[in-house]
Formats: structure tokens, C-alpha cells, sequence
């Protein structure tokens, strides 16, 4: 099969070569609309580039580029701390691009890797979605996804959403609730579709009621969106005993929001995060959460992508398990005390 090259891109884009070059390195003299009509034609094509712009050697740069969705969440934070230094131990140096959870900022963010002659990628995707559309630009470039939101023929490193969730409403039950909600996540996430799915699994095998609050793909501020919507939620006085939030940054809103409405965590309700980040044990609440292990992960997936970049040509699918993490935001319900709610 005849290898497409950046002529048949140029010649369906309707370009010259050099436009269909510095637009996938996104030149700021192209305009958006050349640019975009380039990555068009690269799709429709499934053309690689020319990695041979690293310098015809063909010699690697020893530097790897990370894009994430979110750099101030202490999670991702945490897991490319843990990478950076992995890498550095490794030779590499790591360029990082925070994309604010915007797919098309994403996917610029790819191009500038690629201009920047990384030997491979570790992509944290704000969607299975966005992360199909720079498939094309990636080609055979190694890369390894971080978390859930990607398609399944790549190289991922997660951790088990669905069974963390599972578990963490299994645990609420058998201390006694019987209201327990869950709070956060945007709504085009397949991380949060995997989390609800246990969440489900856990609730329905013992009837009781889902109580679901997400947010829409357009909500900028997640936390202050779930604080609003907890206190809404707490001061209609038909809420819940105990809380799953899609992550410990929403689980600290919840503590906002029921301290706001004169109530206590867990006097008032258990409350469980998800991720287990550092400062959910800092605060006054020693947060009950959902380890990630973003340790193992971050040093899993440098591994695994430095074995592509060495050479490696298979497709690799790791999925760490979860841990509960027990400490003091979950009370037993006694049998008395629950006929009463």
C-alpha cells in the first residue's frame, strides 16, 4: 500500500507543502481555518508525519511531552511529579502542555509536541473523542494514555473506575446508608461513566435509589459547581446520608458546603473522595478516599513508553487496581438510628 506523504495532504487540503507543515506545527502565520482544513485532510488520509523532521539522523531528541487536562488538579500534579523524575532518572527531559479540558487545544497541543521532536507522548485526553481525533497526527510515534478516556486499540495505563466506585458504595452500605449519592464528574467523561457504572452496580444489587449529580461538558468551575449544587441539595432537606465524589477536590467542596449549611462531616453524612491526593489528609476532615496509586501509574507508564521508544512494537493495557483508603469522614449507621432517616 503507497505510503501517503505531505503532497497528498498539500494536494487535498489545497496548499502548498511547506502550509501543510507549518500548519501541523501550528505556525502562528497559518490561519486557524488553513489549519484546520490541513488536519482534515490528514484524517481522512490517516497520514503520519514525516517524524523525519526530528533531523533526517533519525537520532532521538530524549524528551518526552506530556499533555494533561488539568494541571492544578493535585492528581494529575502528583502523577507528573512522579513521571518527570522517572524520566530524568531515564535521560529524559519532559515538556508539559495543560489543556484546560479543551479537545481543540488538545489537539494543537499534539502538533506542538510533534514540532518539538518528542521520541513519544504520555496524553492524559479529555475524551475517547478528542483523543480519536489526533490519532492521525500521532501515527507510529510512541505514546501511552493516561486514565480511561481514549479507544482501545492504543497503550494505556489506568486504574479500575468502576470497581473503586463499587467498592467505596459497597463500603457506605454495610455501615448502614441507604441515601448515598454521587456527587461531580462532566458528563462526556469516560472516566465518570466507568465510576457511575460501579456506583450503579453496587446501589441496584441491594434496591436502593441512584441519587446522581454531574455536571454538564460546559461547566468551567467543576468544584464550585458541586458546592452550589450540594448546598442547594443539603438545604432542601431530602438529600442523602453519605456521599461518593468524583474526586478529592469535589469531596473538600462537599465539606464547604455542609459546613455552610451548619452540618458536619461525619456526624451529618459519610463522605468518600476519589484519587487520594496529599492534602485530603491535611485539612481538619482526614478525607476516607480512593487510591489511585498515581505513583505506580506515573512510573508504569514512563516505562512503558520507554520501551516503545527502544523499540517495542506492542500494544500494551495496564490496569492498576484501587484501594480504599479508610480513615475519618464514614460512620456506622446503627440499625435504630437508620429507621429514624
Amino acid at each position: 500500500m503507497k505510503r501517503v506523504t505531505i503532497y497528498d495532504v498539500a494536494k487535498l487540503a489545497n496548499v502548498s507543502p511547506t502550509t501543510v507543515s507549518r500548519a501541523l506545527h501550528d505556525h502562528p502565520a497559518i490561519s486557524e481555518g488553513t489549519k484546520q482544513r490541513v488536519r482534515a485532510a490528514c484524517e481522512q488520509l490517516a497520514y503520519v508525519p514525516d517524524i523525519v523532521a526530528r533531523g533526517l539522523s533519525g537520532q532521538k531528541t530524549h524528551t518526552i511531552g506530556v499533555i494533561v487536562t488539568d494541571i492544578s488538579d493535585p492528581y494529575l500534579s502528583a502523577l507528573c511529579a512522579v513521571m518527570e523524575r522517572h524520566c530524568s532518572e531515564h535521560g529524559y527531559r519532559m515538556l508539559l502542555s495543560n489543556t484546560l479540558h479543551d479537545p481543540q487545544y488538545e489537539l494543537e497541543a499534539v502538533g506542538r509536541m510533534l514540532s518539538q521532536q518528542v521520541d513519544g507522548l504520555l496524553i492524559s485526553a479529555h475524551s475517547p473523542q478528542s483523543q480519536a481525533r489526533h490519532r492521525a497526527l500521532i501515527g507510529d510515534l510512541p505514546c501511552v494514555y493516561l486514565g480511561n478516556n481514549h479507544t482501545a486499540d492504543c497503550s494505556y495505563v489506568e486504574v479500575d473506575n468502576e470497581r473503586g466506585a463499587y467498592e467505596a458504595a459497597q463500603y457506605l452500605y454495610h455501615l448502614g446508608h441507604r441515601r448515598i449519592a454521587f456527587v461531580g464528574g462532566r458528563a462526556d467523561s469516560r472516566t465518570l461513566e466507568l465510576r457511575l457504572k460501579g456506583y450503579r452496580r453496587s446501589l441496584l444489587s441491594h434496591g436502593l435509589p441512584l441519587r446522581e449529580i454531574v455536571g454538564s461538558d460546559h461547566v468551567e468551575d467543576l468544584c464550585t459547581w458541586c458546592y452550589q449544587q450540594t448546598l442547594d441539595e443539603l438545604r432542601s432537606g431530602d438529600g442523602f446520608d453519605a456521599v461518593i465524589a468524583y474526586t478529592d477536590r469535589i469531596a473538600m467542596s462537599i465539606v464547604d458546603a455542609a459546613e455552610a449549611s451548619g452540618l458536619r462531616v461525619p456526624e451529618d453524612f459519610s463522605l468518600i473522595g476519589f484519587d487520594d491526593i496529599v492534602f485530603g489528609q491535611l485539612r481538619h476532615v482526614r478525607l476516607t478516599s480512593v487510591s489511585q496509586s498515581y505513583f505506580r501509574t506515573g512510573q508504569l507508564a514512563v516505562e512503558r513508553l520507554l520501551a516503545q521508544i527502544d523499540g517495542s512494537c506492542s500494544r500494551t493495557a495496564d490496569i492498576i487496581e484501587p484501594e480504599l483508603m479508610i480513615r475519618d469522614t464514614c460512620r456506622r449507621i446503627e440499625r435504630k438510628e437508620r429507621s429514624s432517616l
